[in-house]
């Protein structure tokens, strides 16, 4: 991809403007932006203003910029519009600089959209009119606009302050304190004193480079890149110094550089895409940048000078210069990849595994002898400074030096198998990784796939784990102290010392991987490499120091390593790397965190500081973004949401959002930071505040008010209880009281008196049975009426037997002078109906004493009951004188019986209808000769 240009904003964001639009990384993700009316995809020149908004350009010449999400373009002036802008410069004032095509120089106020054109200047000899190309601004925030061969400063009023004349077409201008390093396209530079105002050439060396310079930068420390089409190059801050004599990304064109908050370094080409580079204090030797031809290193091996043998893939050798830092010798081999080596320094020879077993002399420099083929070595030892010692794919066995040395000796592990082929012996038919002679013993170590077997006097034996598990060895070494330090394929780094492991490292006790390809101790520290880069660790504190791809490296995989006095040299699948010893990867810069987005139900929101919410408003998703481009992606979060849990929650880097999907109501603030890969947090916290309202039922005016009404509604319905209450027992007096005037009724004292005389006659006259008969009937009359009258029902043949016996009483105190019948409708059963009681007899009562008693002849008095529509009607009829004679008779007495009947039975049918619920009716009907009453009944189905 074709990048022009990045930037770091004031967020820690990087922008990058490429052919394919404008795209905003935050170290995990690209995120790229729409530019609406662009005429065009490529974009350049990133500048930021105070405020955070970020402008661009693109090649139609249209300014735009980026804020709050949104892409806004610039509206320029008509005059410049139709000309075209060329360059462009934010100040510190927030006011853009642009100049066209056409020439001129205008300068526009991004508020009020009010722009000024400035033609030329006013000097004491002539109009100088103005051809600008390029505006700058310097660290003092001055301006400077490049002319044809000039450079002028101008002032805040915009006013001309100072002309520089430019002896070369300079296109390029670094500005630092008060000199400008300026260069040309081709390779030229100078830096111009502001103070002395003297021109000085520097770089001198890039002059006779056919390289085309797109670039200067100045970095954090000081240091000057310079920026070709043929890679970059790093100065010293003095501009003498070339601080590398590495062509950083060699043979690509790199279009800008710029260095984050972390040191990081960012590239970006033409064609390439764009590079990082974590540590400049670490060098890498790979095939666009030195004589390696292919990357990946298998082996180093290191001479009595100290310089390195390189094997890599590919039929060459290479010989690394460790003072010069460079390949200053390769030699082609006769066949493909180098899979291990040895320097036999007594000899001066170097054993090289090159699809055969070969021997290299470092005075001839050329391969002189091929000791055997078909077996792949995988690592070779010396033995008695006689026999080579090796590990193969397919054995583990012991060699001569060479074709022409001595064969191995009868009495050198005699009970093995000989070839005579090769003059090899095997010791054991099975692949093999490493090999490792003891020094002041005659002890040889061999890693086989299945066990670590260690050989002497003659005799095989393997060292297997205090819980008897085999240890599958990938490399072997010895410390002065005579210790073997075993690194192995899954088990971590064992230490072996007279034949027993001492001390077992592994994962759980500080290792970054248990997979040790290369283990190699000095002093207090282990340095191992691993597939996870390289780890130092300190025997003594527990401590350790790891450099990986976050730190610079190209590649996790190490697969040998050198240490030297001062400095490590690293065996990658990706090239040789060369580091200080004494590096410190550790990031102390705190990362950054922000919370970049809200979702409300899975819908967005604008970002806030604080929301207010409704209760059901609770279903919360809530997007963060850290910033720690060292860590490549390895750093974490921890979040919590603040009034639900305090306990912080921590998730990786991937990982990057807060769901809660039911927040009860109240107020919280939702809190997340950064954790880099050392551990170091964000010194900020990214928060925002939560108010989710509560709902209405539980607000405390709701809350009062439904208290209030629960305490009224109670308060009522006691009130209604005991006005209830206090009216059942009204009702309760009442109908007693009824019910006792009923029964006075029905126990009338004349009729009482009357009666008692009747059966005194009886008795006085020695009519003893009519007096038994008589007594009987009135002590069973009373009887029901007092029991009856406590009742809301009784059967109806009881109301029937009751009456029978009041009229036949009445009959016998009367002296038989009315007759009487009781009538049932077919449709009844006496026995299975009930009816309210003693209705009828204050009404017989009435019929016989204000009806018949006054006739001449015999009156007849019937009591009929009937069913009519779901009620029983009773209806009492007499052939008395009627309703209107009565009223006419002036007996007083009379009236008042007949008045207080009247009266109480209206009184016990309105008892009966609250009490009951049921509706009683009566009326009293006068007929042509007597008259009737008649009564509509609920009743009862047993």
């Amino acid at each position: 991809m074709v990048v022009y240009d990045v930037k770091e904003d004031s967020k820690g964001y990087l922008w990058l403007g490429t052919e394919a639009g404008i795209f905003r990384y935050d170290g995990i993700h690209f995120q790229t932006f729409q530019v609406p009316n662009a005429q065009g995809k490529s974009f350049t020149t990133m500048q930021e203003d105070s405020r955070g908004r970020m402008y661009f350009i693109n090649f139609s010449s249209q300014l735009f910029y980026f804020f709050q999400g949104e892409t806004r373009q610039v509206l320029l002036p008509d005059k410049l519009q139709k000309q075209g802008l060329k360059h462009y410069l934010i100040d510190q004032d927030d006011r853009i600089w642009i100049t066209g095509k056409a020439g001129g120089l205008y300068v526009g106020d991004p508020y009020t959209q009010q722009w000024q054109y400035i033609e030329g200047f006013s000097t004491n000899k002539q109009q100088k009119l103005l051809y600008a190309s390029k505006i700058f601004r310097d660290a003092y925030n001055r301006i400077w606009v490049l002319t044809y061969k000039s450079l002028l400063q101008i002032g805040p009023q915009l006013n001309l302050i100072r002309t520089i004349n430019l002896p070369q077409n300079y296109l390029y201008f670094t500005f630092i304190k008060n000199e400008i390093i300026c260069s040309t396209y081709s390779p030229s530079f100078s830096v111009y004193n502001l103070e002395t105002t003297q021109w000085q050439p520097v770089f001198e060396d890039l002059a006779n480079q056919e390289a085309l310079v797109s670039g200067i930068y100045r970095d954090h420390q000081g240091n000057i890149w310079v920026l070709t089409n043929q890679g970059t190059h790093i100065y010293s801050p003095q501009y003498r110094q070339k601080l590398s004599k590495t062509i950083f990304l060699k043979n690509k064109f790199v279009s800008d550089i710029v260095q984050d908050r972390e040191g990081n370094y960012w590239f970006t080409t033409l064609g390439n895409g764009i590079f990082k580079m974590p540590n400049k204090g670490i060098l890498h030797f790979k095939a666009d940048n030195s004589e390696l031809k292919y990357e990946q290193i298998n082996d180093l091996e290191e001479d009595a000078k100290g310089n390195l043998f390189i094997a890599t893939n590919g039929n060459q050798l290479f010989y690394f210069d460790t003072q010069k830092q460079k390949i200053t010798q390769k030699y082609r081999l006769p066949q493909g990849d180098v899979e291990c080596m040895l320097w036999d320094e007594s000899r001066q020879r170097l054993y090289v595994e090159n699809g055969e077993l070969l021997t290299f002399d470092m005075q001839r420099m050329k391969v002189i002898d091929n000791i055997f083929g078909g077996n792949t070595s995988k690592s070779l030892s010396l033995y008695q400074n006689k026999y080579l010692i090796v590990a193969s794919g397919s054995s583990g066995f012991i060699s001569p030096l060479g074709r022409a040395s001595p064969a191995i000796a009868a009495d050198i592990f005699p009970d093995f198998d000989y070839s005579d082929s090769y003059r090899t012996r095997t010791l054991r038919d099975k692949r093999s990784r490493t090999v490792w002679t003891e020094t002041n013993q005659l002890r040889f170590w061999i890693g086989f796939t299945d066990g670590l077997y260690f050989y002497e006097n003659n005799k095989q034996y393997e060292l297997k784990t205090r819980d008897q598990q085999a240890i599958i060895a990938l490399d072997i070494s010895q410390d002065a102290n005579g210790v073997l330090w075993v690194g192995t394929a899954q088990q971590g780094v064992f230490a072996i010392k007279n034949k027993q492991i001492v001390q077992h490292i592994n994962v759980k006790n500080g290792l970054i991987s248990n997979y040790c390809r290369r283990v190699f101790k000095e002093d207090n520290h282990l340095y191992l490499g691993t597939d996870k880069g390289l780890q130092v660790y300190n025997l003594q504190t527990k401590q350790s120091r790891v450099f990986d791809q976050s730190d610079g490296l190209p590649s996790n995989e190490i697969r040998d390593l050198v240490v030297q006095k001062d400095k490590i040299y690293l065996a990658t699948a990706a090239g040789l790397s060369v580091l200080k010893k004494s590096f410190n990867t550790t990031n102390y810069t705190p990362p950054l965190i922000y919370i970049t987005g809200v979702a409300l139900r899975n819908q967005p929101q604008k970002i806030q500081p604080q929301y207010y919410l409704d209760y059901d408003e609770n279903n919360l998703t809530i997007y963060f973004t850290g910033i720690a481009f060292r860590s490549g992606g390895k750093f974490r979060y921890k979040y919590r949401m603040k009034g639900l849990d305090e306990q912080w929650i921590y998730s990786n880097s991937t990982n990057n959002l807060a769901r809660y999907s039911a927040l009860p109501s109240g107020k919280y603030q939702f809190q997340v930071k950064t954790i880099n890969e050392d551990g170091i947090e964000s010194e900020k916290t990214a928060f925002i505040t939560i108010d989710i309202a509560y709902p209405i039922w539980e607000k405390w005016w709701f809350i009062t008010f439904i208290t209030v009404l629960i305490l009224a509604l109670i308060t009522t319905i006691v009130f209604f209880r005991v006005r209830a209450y206090q009216r059942k027992v009204r009702l309760e007096n009442a109908f007693n009281k009824a019910a006792l005037e009923s029964l006075k009724l029905q126990m009338n004292p004349h009729f009482i008196f009357n009666a008692m005389g009747a059966i005194q006659h009886y008795i006085l006259t020695n009519d003893s049975k009519n007096a038994s008969i008589y007594l009987a009937k009135f002590s069973r009359l009373m009887r029901a009426v007092l029991e009856n009258s406590r009742q809301e029902y009784i059967y109806l043949d009881e109301e029937i037997e009751m009456l029978e016996n009041y009229l036949i009483l009445q009959n016998l105190r009367h002296e038989g002078t009315f007759e009487y019948q009781v009538t049932i409708d077919d449709q009844l059963d006496p026995e299975m109906i009930t009816i309210p009681p003693m209705f009828a007899q204050p009404f017989i009562e009435n019929a016989i004493e204000h009806g018949i008693a006054h006739l001449k002849e015999n009156g007849l008095i019937t009591v009929d009951f009937s069913l009519q529509q779901n009620v029983i009607v009773l209806k009492i009829t007499d052939n008395g004188r009627g309703i209107e004679d009565s009223l006419q008779a002036k007996s007083t007495q009379t009236k008042e019986h007949r008045s207080l009947a009247t009266i109480i039975t209206k009184e016990r049918i309105a008892l009966y209808q609250q009490s009951l619920k049921k509706n009683i009716t009566f009326k009293v009907k006068s007929l042509d000769q007597g008259t009737q009453v008649i009564f509509h009944l609920p009743y009862q189905q047993v």
